[in-house]
């Protein structure tokens, strides 16, 4: 036994040399630190070379125990701090703090078993029950909490994995773990065999870690077990049958003869007859067990490929995958994602709404030098998430790309190419019963993909048609809404030069007239002072109020070229509106009228150009006298706006409200247009506070300008338009606090000036 021991603590030294290099060859494609692994692999070597001189010499003596239990801490420490970096990627304080509690837990055993331990002994365990020891009792409790931290630890991130491949790799070292934890507590439990096999048990262990950190997709837990007991199953099977077979021969007592050679045959000929259906049977019971969840590719593509051909529309194509993909594929979500070249190195990547109705509007792009657009364009060859985030094959992802596929929380992807291009992808998400994709299952999904691209490029191109031609109905009706509009500005052009020649024309009449009469007065000699007074007060009205039509014409081509400059200053409401009305109170006694303000007072200060805003105003109200009956009511009323949202800056609401004839539905949002009249312009009257007697049509827009180059909004509300009921209307402006700093600035302009 001593033999065999010390040459399988040999053969085992062996093999953790041969594990040590190995990981330095293949250090490049190590998952975890290669120096970790390094003094794992050195601290169990050590424990086996501890193991030979003390066997050999004392035949396990009790003394080798405290030195084997102090190395079963560190390999235990070493471990625990590997595997919860690789199962708890996401949270790296958590193997901090197990490397922290193992290193109390080794200086805990290491002072508390200076003065002696049994730990490792013969019997120990049972002798510190009895007895209690400290240093056993630490070593006890040490190994119970790491390994309830560990399994559960593994446990968790298995029950929380976002994908079955995640969920098979935390099972695989689940696996491993209960190994390590397993061997090394052989390794202390005193007995020879037992020690023996935890050192076989923590070497398979060892190779396990190895395994596990240099490829990223570990074996199948759940399968394997699935064919073990499967295989179990087959092989109890056939001893059973060898075994009857053998009790039938032997209850014969068959004699070595020829007779007996032939009744051995027979009876062997009847075994194997009888294995094979009762094999059959037995398979045809459990096959259904074990391989349920197999698909049946050509049944699948077959019906796949009848349901695609059926949809000619993009939406319909999309709800046939999706449904088909679901039924065949056995998987809990499908869907469809609509590659577009952009022609800048990337493709535009967009789910259908269809497939994620859960993502609003969410879009992705991919670059053609990412190893996945590789894979897809120039591979045509499928991927599973798994292999995105854990393959070394796409560590060079860009972010942007990472972060779109996992958003989507679905597992396997194939390229729909057409004509050598791709043009879409087929997604697939997790298996209804949470098991990984298997290399078949992409290669189905890839034909599944191959047998999309003629369907999705005729749905696209109907799709494609359909949509050019709404657009071109789109493009008609806003033609013909275009044409209908340029015959109103064609009206309105019509209706300024009938308007403005009427208004030039007054004016113009009255100085021609005025000259005239002095001309005549004055060669009669009739002309005196009084009578030259008075001619020259009413030259001097004409030229005003044609100096006021040339005027809001030219402030309206400032506007039309954004070059009116404004002077900011610091000013209140209450001062704009007072400034607004004053010049107005005579017209508003004669046409007796009623005008009140509320709310000016006790309003922050804004940042404007008074003299402008001043005009504004005043084009409003003039506005509002114009459309509203005599004894009629105006009301302007100010407070202090709040902001619907963060970015929007404070400002103040201004409403100006009258009792007129109102605006039509279909005129509300043309008042602020150059030269809009509302009504007939043959039926034009000059007078600039007449009732119904508006001027150029320019007021409103001069206004609307001046109160938008503040940073401000205007527009009118109105239930509608009645010359005999007078619905009214109201007009709204809003003002910010301060100004935009987008405005032109005159003091700025200035400044430069003098520079």
């Amino acid at each position: 036994m001593d033999s065999v021991f010390n040459a399988s603590i040999a053969i085992s030294s062996g093999l953790y040399a041969c594990l040590l290099i190995y990981i330095q060859i293949k250090r490049r494609q190590l998952r975890i630190g290669r120096l970790w692994l390094s003094a794992l692999l050195l601290l169990a070597a050590l424990t086996d070379l501890l193991l030979i001189p003390l066997f050999d010499t004392y035949h396990l003596p009790f003394t080798s125990g405290f030195g084997i239990s102090a190395l079963v801490i560190g390999i235990l420490g070493v471990y625990g701090y590997l595997i919860l970096k690789e199962i708890r990627a996401d949270d790296s304080s958590l193997s901090r703090v197990w490397l922290a509690l193992s290193t109390i837990w080794l200086v805990a055993f290491l002072i508390s078993g200076i003065s002696g331990s049994t730990v490792g002994s013969g019997n120990w365990i049972v002798e510190a029950i009895q007895h209690p020891n400290v240093s056993a009792l630490i070593f006890i409790g040490g190994f119970f909490v790491g390994s309830v931290i560990l399994l559960g630890t593994a446990l968790w991130s298995f029950y929380t994995a976002s994908l079955p491949e995640i969920a098979n790799r935390v099972l695989f070292w689940s696996v491993n773990c209960f190994t390590m934890l397993f061997g090394c507590f052989l390794l202390v439990s005193g007995t020879t065999l037992l020690i023996l096999l935890g050192v076989i048990t923590l070497l398979l262990g060892c190779t396990g870690v190895i395994y596990g950190s240099v490829t990223y997709q570990v074996i199948d837990i759940r399968n394997a077990f699935n064919r073990a007991i499967r295989t179990t199953l087959l092989v109890g099977l056939t001893a059973v049958m060898v075994f009857v077979a053998l009790y039938i021969t032997n209850g014969f007592n068959i004699p070595h003869t020829l007779e007996g050679i032939l009744l051995l045959v027979v009876i062997a000929v009847v075994a194997a007859t009888l294995y094979v259906p009762i094999r059959k049977l037995v398979e045809l019971i459990i096959n259904p067990i074990f391989r349920r969840n197999q698909i049946d590719a050509a049944f699948v593509t077959r019906q796949y490929s009848q349901q695609i051909s059926l949809s000619v529309e993009l939406d319909t194509l999309i709800g046939t995958i999706i449904n088909t993909l679901n039924k065949m594929m056995r998987v809990r979500r499908s869907g469809l994602i609509l590659v577009n070249d952009t022609g800048e190195g990337k493709v535009e990547l967009q789910p259908m709404q269809g497939s994620f109705a859960e993502l609003n509007n969410l879009s992705g792009v991919l670059y053609k030098k990412s190893p996945l657009y590789q894979q897809f364009a120039t591979a045509q060859a499928p991927v599973s998430q798994f292999e995105i985030e854990y393959s070394p094959k796409y560590q060079t992802m860009l972010k942007v790309e990472r972060d779109f596929f996992q958003s989507l929380h679905t597992s396997a992807y194939a390229p729909i190419i057409v004509e050598g291009d791709l043009t879409g992808i087929l997604v697939c998400g997790s298996k209804l019963n949470d098991s990984p994709f298997y290399p078949h299952d992409l290669a189905l999904l890839a034909t599944l993909a191959n047998q999309t691209g003629v369907a999705l490029r005729n749905a696209r191109l109907v799709s494609d048609l359909r949509k050019l031609n709404d657009d071109t109905a789109r493009l008609n009706n806003g033609l013909a809404s275009a044409n209908q509009q340029m015959g109103k500005l064609d009206a309105v052009k019509t209706d300024f030069v009938t308007i403005a020649s009427h208004e030039l024309r007054t004016p113009l009449a009255q100085l021609r007239g005025y000259t005239d009469i002095m001309d005549a007065l004055n060669e009669s000699g009739m002309l005196d002072t009084e009578k030259t007074s008075g001619m020259i007060d009413n030259m001097r009205k004409a030229t005003e109020r044609m100096e006021e039509l040339i005027a809001a014409m030219l402030d309206v081509s400032q506007l039309d070229v954004n070059a009116m400059d404004l002077r900011f200053a610091s000013t209140t409401i209450e001062t704009v509106v007072r400034m607004a009305v004053e010049p107005l109170t005579d017209a508003i006694k004669q046409r007796k009228l009623t005008l009140s303000a509320r709310g000016l007072k006790g309003l922050p200060p804004i940042e404007a150009d008074l003299q402008r805003l001043v005009q504004a105003f005043r084009n409003v109200v003039v506005n509002a006298i114009k459309f509203t009956p005599d004894k009629g009511r105006i009301e302007v009323t100010a407070s202090l706006h709040t902001p619907e949202t963060h970015n929007e800056p404070p400002s103040i609401m201004v409403a100006i409200t009258d009792t007129g004839v109102g605006i039509s539905s279909e005129n509300i949002d043309l008042i602020f247009q150059k030269f809009f009249r509302g009504y007939d312009p043959s039926l034009h009257s000059t007078g600039t506070y007449k009732f119904m007697g508006a001027g150029p049509g320019l007021g409103l827009t001069i206004a609307k300008g001046v109160i938008e180059g503040h940073g401000g909004t205007v527009w009118a509300e109105s239930p509608g338009h009645d010359e005999e009921n007078f619905l009214g209307s109201t007009f709204y402006i809003l003002l910010p606090l301060k100004s935009p700093d987008t405005v032109r600035r005159v003091a700025m302009d200035q400044k430069n000036l003098l520079n």
